[in-house]
């Protein structure tokens, strides 16, 4: 099985010899990922590490086993097995542990591993280079040019020097064109946010304006109740008392002295 993101194994063999600490005798497991049968390694690799019989190399002879069957999750693991043993080679597995990430497209990890390696040495040319490729896959173009000519400053007859300064020269193009890019970004949302500041005052005046309309309307409203009330309450008062006053009799037939006999007043005058 291949895969896209191809990583030359051979770039991670050149490790492999380095990565005893202590000299052990050849393991089985060892032999057979040397034969090239890493199906099989992986089985005598497993056993002997779970056993405790490995040596401080059988955690990168795993972890490379894995990756030469495109197992990359395995591969990445046993590597950081092999990073939690004393006297295993940190640099080297760090080193294939972010060529195992890249491979499964897990660029932030891998840069992660790369400069751990990096860390555990600075002059580790090879890890600064992936870590670049790895920056590059993440289009963070600053931090991958910065890697970038620095291997060219530490590997200036590398082979890969001028396809590498055609891609620096590329990317400072395209950090240019993004800065640009976001300056007017930023320029757009500067003036979107202004707009909408003044469409917000004007809403706010239009609504305070309805506002003052609607409570003047509400007013007049109950002024002309009011009015309508009191004409109302004039109207029954003049009707309550044209009633009183026609109810109220005043012709002198209809006075009394306050007993129940009306006097009489209907005669005739004796006077010239």
């Amino acid at each position: 099985m291949k895969t896209r993101h191809s990583v030359n194994i051979l770039t991670l063999l050149i490790f492999v010899l380095t990565c005893n600490t202590f000299v052990f005798a050849e393991s089985e497991g060892e032999k057979l990922f040397k034969s090239n049968k890493p199906a099989e390694a992986i089985l005598f690799l497993e056993d002997e590490i779970k056993n405790g019989t490995a040596s401080s190399a059988a955690y990168n002879y795993l972890g490379l086993a894995y990756y030469q069957l495109a197992d990359y999750q395995n591969s990445v693991d046993a590597f950081a097995k092999g990073l939690k043993v004393p006297a295993t080679n940190k640099k080297i597995l760090s080193f294939n542990q972010g060529n195992s990430y890249y491979a499964m497209g897990d660029y932030e990890n891998a840069a992660k591993s790369f400069t751990l390696a990096i860390s555990a040495d600075p002059k580790f040319s090879r890890a600064l280079l992936n870590r670049g490729n790895s920056y590059l896959m993440s289009q963070k173009y600053s931090e991958t040019i910065k890697d970038y000519e620095r291997f060219i400053i530490m590997e200036p007859e590398d082979l890969q020097r001028p396809k590498l300064e055609e891609l620096i020269a590329l990317l400072k193009q395209e950090v240019l064109r993004q800065e640009e890019e976001a300056r007017v970004m930023a320029e757009e949302a500067a003036r979107l946010a202004e707009e909408e500041k003044r469409m917000a005052e004007e809403l706010a005046r239009q609504k305070e304006e309805e506002e003052r309309l609607e409570a003047e309307r509400k007013a007049e409203e109950e002024r002309l109740a009011e009015e309508k009330r009191q004409e109302e309450a004039e109207r029954r008062r003049k009707l309550l008392e044209d009633v009183a006053n026609s109810l109220q009799n005043t012709d002198s037939t209809n006075m009394t002295s306050g007993t129940e006999d009306l006097i009489d007043y209907d005669f005739e005058s004796e006077l010239d």
